[in-house]
């Protein structure tokens, strides 16, 4: 199953050029007086970050709970792999963006993309939420040793076919938003272009050179790194720094940064910067590490034991850094 937190770096809560929060109103005149319209674009875009949301938020509290389940338990047998004194299967923490989502779905516009998918996402989820707690609460009061693993042996189908269920639609959730993202994307920029926007065209390019450089990292492992073209990941990175400095520059004219973003002041950009540099820096880590085979092997060696996070550089850390960004970015608005 793919690791849905490495996708989702690149993806965002996509505001429309008006950054609306809301659906905007506008305001119509015709002979019988005025007549209060929905802006259509902004309604697209609140129900379609209703999706994103879930992604953003959802998807990887499962994932995370899904990767313990299958580590821990054996799916011949619905009890664990081996002996252990504890065992931890952690539920989902809650979350308000089902609930959300379940209401926007059957909103107008239709987004055929998503609507089909959101049911299945919904349900999934609800159906795991129930079955999974007993599960985890079962190991982690012990019950196990007054039955013999009995109540596991049950509850282990259910609750598997919950996430593969969930993790399934999650799929073709993350390949749609992936295909809208750059559609709107894209919308964005030539609107900013037309207008003269230049302060948030140029943040857009930057947003969209990150995305870029990071396409790479979405398929590969820890022990693949071979496969990544290093000039093309060098020349991408150069074009994110390039517009990372364009960008930091506009920002100087106090006029235009009030007149695009409504800001006035500095301080808003101290922690976007921040995690820009941290970008940059751990996307050069990755390529330092690929390119010295003795800190390669040491790595594998850490991670195979260990785990992706104990590793001193990563594509996941470079993955991190650009949801980081996306996510200051996003804040901005």
């Amino acid at each position: 199953m793919k690791n849905t937190l490495l996708f989702l770096a690149l993806t965002f809560s996509v505001t429309s050029f008006q950054s609306c929060n809301e659906a905007k109103k506008t305001t119509e005149t015709n002979t019988t007086g005025s007549v209060e319209t929905i802006d259509e674009k902004a309604l697209f875009i609140n129900k379609y970050n209703a999706y994103v949301g879930v992604w953003n938020t959802a998807s990887p509290r499962v994932e995370k709970s899904y990767s313990f389940f299958t580590r821990i338990l054996n799916p011949d047998t619905g009890t664990p792999f081996k002996q252990q004194d504890t065992y931890f299967i952690p539920t989902i923490p809650e979350t308000s963006v089902i609930g959300t989502l379940e209401k926007f779905i059957s909103e107008e516009p239709k987004i055929n993309e998503l609507d089909g998918i959101g049911p299945q996402l919904v349900k999934a989820y609800n159906n795991l939420q129930t079955p999974l707690e007993q599960l985890s609460d079962y190991y982690k009061n012990k019950s196990y040793l007054e039955d013999d693993f009995k109540k596991s042996k049950e509850l282990y189908p259910i609750v598997n076919k919950a996430f593969e269920q969930f993790l399934n639609a999650n799929q073709h959730l993350g390949a749609e938003i992936q295909k809208i993202d750059l559609r709107l994307s894209e919308e964005e920029l030539r609107a900013y272009k037309e207008e003269g926007l230049e302060l948030l065209y140029s943040r857009g390019m930057l947003l969209k050179s990150i995305k870029k450089h990071c396409a790479p990292l979405y398929s590969v492992t820890y022990d693949s790194y071979e496969a990544i073209d290093i000039a093309s990941y060098d020349q991408n990175l150069a074009d994110v720094i390039e517009h990372y400095t364009a960008f930091k520059a506009l920002t100087k004219d106090k006029d235009r940064l009030k007149k695009e973003m409504n800001i006035s002041r500095p301080a808003p950009f101290v922690i976007f910067y921040s995690n820009l540099d941290t970008y940059i820096r751990e996307s050069r880590n990755l390529k330092d590490l690929i390119l010295d085979p003795k800190d390669y092997a040491q790595m594998k060696s850490t991670v195979s034991s260990m785990g992706i996070n104990f590793a001193n550089s990563s594509h996941a850390k470079v993955l991190k850094a650009a949801e980081s960004v996306i996510n200051t970015s996003n804040s901005l608005n």
